[in-house]
């Protein structure tokens, strides 16, 4: 779903993720469901993002940078540790 929201194309983010297109639309039908709200208005093969989607992204891009920050201190605490 970021990345989708993020790059506003179910191909380009089935390409960045290195999986196919059918791949990454089944899995947004599964949150959507999942969730219970569209996260995307489809315009034939062209995505918008809803507000509810907009919300959402915005807190999985806090998620996401909170996980990579938490990986990165622990790394240099390894790092540190290693040290001579």
């Amino acid at each position: 779903f970021e990345a989708v929201a993020r790059l506003g194309s179910v191909g380009k983010a089935a390409d960045e993720l290195h999986v196919t297109h059918g791949a990454v639309s089944q899995q947004l039908r599964v949150l959507e469901d999942t969730l219970g709200v569209s996260l995307f208005l489809r315009h034939g093969k062209r995505l918008s993002v809803t507000e509810d989607g907009r919300m959402y992204a915005l807190r999985l891009r806090m998620a996401l940078a909170d996980l990579a920050e938490a990986t990165d201190r622990s790394e240099e605490h390894t790092s540190e540790l290693q040290s001579p």
